[in-house]
């Protein structure tokens, strides 16, 4: 969104800003460049359009921390956000600490001004104790320590300096500046305007200029993440319409794994000589599915594929208000999801192929080694241990991927990648060969959204 240095700059001209301390500072400009990324977004707001991020207590605790003031972080936070709904909780009761919070328009509206006044080249930074400027760009966009410290397992290569559509960025932020928006758009077209903004100003740089670095760090299980201490924002994290006007005209296109998680299940399922039949019909016709369930139980299609991941994860399906998915689904809805055949099908395979998939797994050392050979401590959670095992796969894919279409590879996004045009059918028949799973890729052109979906 906003650069580090330009973001600081900006709440510094606030007194109580000036009154934390330097950590809290930092801390609090780290915070803030999150919200405006929406990291901590959770669901939306419906009956104001707003969206929210979802924050706990222990967070804001950890962060701005004092020893004779427990509830210190909200006088650190007060003047920069609101709460949106003070009886929201997510996961827990009238209790719970997790609140909905909201920046205040005035950061908004001082970064706008920057923005349309301010056309100096940025510098990008590492923040960590300190801000250290990138001088050099490094050969790979693939760190080389993980996220524990250690040497990277991941093989693959991606040129860290991307290219975008900068006249399609402009003619895009002119439009929506001029386009009038319903009452209740107008935070869509404020949200879209930031990303966009913060993309063009980002272009602005002093280190690959009309170009932007992006750097990946593996995480535990392997899988590649944004590098976070960057002071930039990451593709990762912007909305697949707002990277449709990035990359609008440059003959790319978004690539991903279809039902990746499910797939890398059923697979490992079958190799460990449990079938699956329900979640391999849902696999080959999860279209027919979703929109079967969302007339039947009357929702939007894309609340019921998140819910059938959440039992991969050590979710049940049982409704009750501790179940993180029953405000969206609400009881009677659960309930009958509970008596759909398909779905408790599919539920009752997770359940027992969980355990088989987690006791089959290669150890070291009583430690769990993953196929990006990444370990875990055995003995966790179910969920967790299954995630460690399967974004692995993850991970391990697209690493054949890479290896197979090398520079054509752009852009990584977790399960998927922007790049050139590639022959998918190659792809899932090698993926198949080495890894033994059957992986379906999905492509689809990248074309410009429309200004009317933006405003």
């Amino acid at each position: 969104m906003i650069n580090y240095t330009e973001l600081y700059g900006i709440l510094h001209e606030t007194n109580h800003f000036k009154s934390l301390s330097k950590l809290h500072r930092k801390r609090l400009v780290l915070l803030i460049s999150k919200m405006f990324r929406g990291d901590f977004t959770h669901n939306r707001i419906s009956t104001n359009g707003l969206i929210g991020n979802s924050i706990h207590s222990s967070l804001m605790k950890k962060e701005f921390r004092r020893n004779d003031d427990n509830g210190y972080y909200k006088k650190v936070i007060k003047p920069y956000v609101e709460c949106i709904n003070e009886s929201y909780s997510f996961n827990g009761g009238e209790n719970s600490y997790t609140k909905k919070y909201i920046l205040k328009d005035w950061i908004y509206d001082k970064c706008f001004d920057y923005w349309r006044n301010n056309t100096d080249p940025i510098e990008i930074s590492l923040i960590g104790k300190n801000v250290i400027p990138i001088m050099t760009v490094p050969s790979n966009g693939v760190v080389e320590l993980d996220s524990e410290g250690n040497t990277k397992s991941s093989t693959i290569y991606i040129n860290p300096i991307v290219e975008m559509n900068s006249d399609t960025i402009n003619k895009t932020i002119d439009e929506l500046e001029t386009v009038k928006s319903k009452p209740y758009r107008k935070w869509v077209k404020r949200n879209n305007l930031i990303h966009l903004y913060g993309w063009k100003h980002t272009l602005n740089n002093t280190l690959t200029p009309n170009k932007v670095i992006q750097l990946y760090q593996e995480s535990q299980n392997g899988r590649l993440n944004p590098l976070t201490s960057m002071s930039i924002q990451h593709i990762i994290s912007t909305p697949q319409r707002i990277r449709r006007v990035l990359f609008d005209g440059m003959n790319l296109w978004d690539y991903d794994m279809s039902n990746s998680h499910l797939s890398i299940f059923y697979g490992l399922c079958e190799r460990y000589g449990f079938n699956c039949p329900y979640i391999g019909e849902y696999n080959n016709n999860k279209n027919y599915y979703r929109d079967t369930w969302s007339e039947r139980f009357h929702i939007e299609t894309n609340k019921i594929k998140p819910y059938i991941i959440s039992w991969l994860y050590g979710n049940t399906n049982h409704p009750h208000k501790g179940n993180p998915f029953f405000k969206t689904l609400d009881y009677l809805r659960m309930k009958k999801i509970r008596n759909d055949e398909m779905l408790m099908g599919i539920y009752n395979e997770i359940d027992k192929g969980r355990k088989l998939i987690i006791d089959n797994q290669k150890t070291k050392n009583d430690r769990l080694v993953n196929v990006m050979n990444k370990d875990y401590p055995k003995g966790n959670k179910v969920g967790s241990t299954l995630c460690f095992i399967l974004f692995g796969y993850e991970s391990k894919i697209l690493q054949v991927v890479n290896e197979m279409i090398g520079d054509k590879m752009k852009v990584l996004i977790y399960d998927g990648w922007i790049g050139e045009k590639v022959d998918v059918s190659l792809l899932e028949e090698t993926v198949k060969q080495r890894l033994d799973i059957n992986i379906r890729f999905k492509e689809d052109k990248i074309e410009r959204t429309d200004t009317f979906t933006l405003s």
